[in-house]
This record gives structure tokens, sequence and C-alpha cells, in this order.
């Protein structure tokens, strides 16, 4: 069993929990050794960046802290986020102390005030890379129990996954999660849309504009006959599952298409009961869905 220290996310306790339950329920039947990081803190989102730049590396780089001091006691070398913003972010912070001195200089400055310091020496993983890439095939091939052969999901990375040059997928037109999903047994449909984002946090600041971003979104995956909708970020989900209303009446349409977690997606090829992965607690059902998989 491969161990990671993880981090889950501010959302992953409140509108994400979906994700989270569906993490716990996956992640021990892949082989996958979740150790929540300790008394980790907000990575400060990807909006905090442009308020104040050593302010937002600084928090964000206090849970880098954290994790290399348990990986120097015996922990994991690698921090495995299942937030893409999280991911993003941590990334970012990981990648820019590296490449400017001064930068690393200021942010460990501030990290001093809590006895910590950071020296550069952990990896940054998205939770859809290590489902990807760490587990053999083999454990899927002995784990898979239910047929998802006739359920059509759209892929939908996000515009953070593949973008802070991390060597995951390609940024401009991934493959890794159409291939994923087929992995686990099931369709993946052709998703022109697949990076584009979700809107973000428009929705709160300008309703239009997200309506308008999240029904294209919607829009794509049902005019390519989609079942669901497969998301890798807590927000996207929120986003695509939330506002399908307001998306539809922009768009002179009406939706009505589920929006899972990949990590939902493995629990039902597993064999995992929905209800034990949060599937009813997302706004569209997927009762229709689930008459599919055998």
């Amino acid at each position: 069993m491969t161990s990671y220290a993880y981090y889950p996310g501010c959302s992953l306790e409140a509108t994400g929990k979906p994700y989270e339950t569906s993490v716990r329920a996956t992640a021990p039947l892949l082989g996958v050794d979740l150790r929540e990081l300790p008394d980790w803190n907000c990575c400060g989102a990807t909006a905090y960046m442009s308020f104040d730049q050593i302010k937002a590396f600084s928090l964000s780089a206090r849970n880098l802290a954290l994790a290399e001091k348990a990986a120097a006691a015996g922990g994991a070398a690698d921090v495995a986020a299942p937030c893409s913003a999280c991911f993003c972010v941590l990334e970012k912070t990981n990648h820019y102390m590296a490449e400017d001195a001064k930068l690393a200089a200021a942010v460990n400055d501030a990290l001093s005030a809590a006895r910590l310091h950071y020296g550069g020496g952990m990896r940054v993983r998205h939770l859809l890379d290590v489902y990807i890439n760490d587990v053999p095939d083999d454990v899927y091939a002995a784990k898979i129990k239910k047929n998802l052969a006739l359920v059509k999901f759209a892929p939908y990375y996000g515009c953070q996954l593949v973008r802070p040059k991390n060597p995951f997928d390609t940024d401009d037109q991934p493959e890794k999660f159409d291939r994923y999903l087929r992995r686990l047994g099931a369709q993946a449909v052709y998703y022109p849309v697949k990076t584009k984002c979700c809107a973000g946090t428009f929705i709160t600041t300008q309703p239009d504009v997200a309506a308008r971003m999240i029904g294209i979104l919607l829009k794509e995956a049902v005019d390519h006959e989609a079942d669901a909708i497969v998301v890798c970020c807590p927000l996207c989900q929120f986003n695509l599952d939330n506002f399908q209303k307001e998306a539809g009446e922009y768009w002179g349409r009406k939706f009505n298409i589920p929006v899972l977690y990949f990590t939902q997606v493995v629990g039902l090829a597993l064999g995992l009961a929905p209800e034990d992965l949060d599937l009813d607690k997302h706004r569209v059902s997927p009762a229709a869905m689930l008459a599919k998989i055998e």
C-alpha cells in the first residue's frame, strides 16, 4: 500500500462532502493510503494570489512545511490533493519557491513565526493522478465488480488540473481522464470543452456570465449524449450541479444531467452502493445513469 500526505482542502468538509465520502470509500480498496495532514489550513484558493502574493504563498507553504516535517519523521513524500484549486495553489507554491530564492526566504521568514520551514522536499499530486498512475492495472482488474459499458461519461478536467506545468497530462487536449474512464469499463464521449472554466465564483458576482459559461459545459455534454459529467474538482461539481436551471434559462434549454466526482464513478465500478458514495446528496439525480450499470 502506497502512502500519501492527504490534503483534503476546505470544500471537502462542506459543499464537496460527497467527494470526501467517495475518496475515503475507494482509496483503501485501491491500496492508496491517505494520511491526512495534521493541522492543515486553507490553501487560500486561487483568488488570494492576486490580493497579497507573499501572504498567499505563506499560507499555502505552511501545509507543505507540515508535510515535509511529517516526511522527515517517516511520512509520505507526496502530497495528494483532490481539489483542483488546492492542487494548483500548492503546486504553484512549490514551483515558485524552488525557482525564486528571494520569495522562498520571505515565505520561510513568515513560517518561522510558527517554527516551520519549507525546504522544497515535497511533490504535489492531484488525487486523479494518483488513481491513474499509481494504482496497477491488476488491482483494477481484481477489484472492478460492476459493468459500466453502457454508461457514457463526459470527462471534465476543468481549467486548473493540467495547467500548473505539471507532467500529469497535456494542457491543450488532455486524454488521460478519458482513458481512465474507459479503464473503469465506461464510455468516454468526445467533450471538446473539457478544459474550459466552470465560471468559478462568478456565480456570486456576475451570474449572467456564469450562466453562459456553465451552460456551454452542460449543453456540450448533452449534445454528445453523455449520461453524466465526471469532475475532479468540488467547485466545478458545485457549479455544474446546482446552476443548471440558471444556465438553461440563459441558453433557452432545459438541463437535467448528473455531475459526479471521479471517485464516485470508481466506487460504482468497484461495486459500492450509491448511498455509500453520497450519490443521493447531489442536486440532479443520477437514477437514470445508475439504471444502466449491470
